[in-house]
């Protein structure tokens, strides 16, 4: 079921790249706002400027709403080249030393470890 999602929700980022990234993310105990803090100010703001550099073709922050604050968050990256998605730790970290010089910027001061957990990821190619 996450694996259709997943191809449904990047179909249109994969014309535009050879490699996509996609992760889901569980929120823990109920931290949705501290989760998705975490999420647009650190994760989004990394793939903002490594759009600009030419380093990923695109992304995408998904958040779902679920029942009983049940709350999942699929990241998609897309990347133009198997050699950029190779790269990516060394081409990602200057960025997020410049943007984040001090670390990630946490709501709450709750580390990133009580409030999500990587559930699942996948590397898709196209043809």
């Amino acid at each position: 079921m996450r694996i259709l999602l997943a191809l449904l929700v990047f179909l249109p980022l994969s014309a535009l790249a050879d490699v996509v990234s996609v992760d889901f993310v569980r929120i823990l105990n109920g931290n949705t706002e501290e989760a998705v803090y975490y999420y647009e100010n650190n994760w989004k703001q990394y793939r903002i400027a490594a759009v600009e550099k030419g380093i990923i073709s695109s992304y995408r922050l998904l958040v779902k709403m679920g029942e009983e604050e049940q709350t999942d968050i699929i990241l998609i990256t897309a990347y133009a080249t198997q050699e950029q998605y190779e790269n990516r730790e060394e081409n990602f970290a200057p960025l997020m030393r410049a943007i984040r010089k001090d670390g990630p910027a946490l709501l709450n001061d709750k580390l990133p470890g009580e409030f999500r957990e990587l559930v699942d990821t996948g590397l898709y190619a196209s043809d």
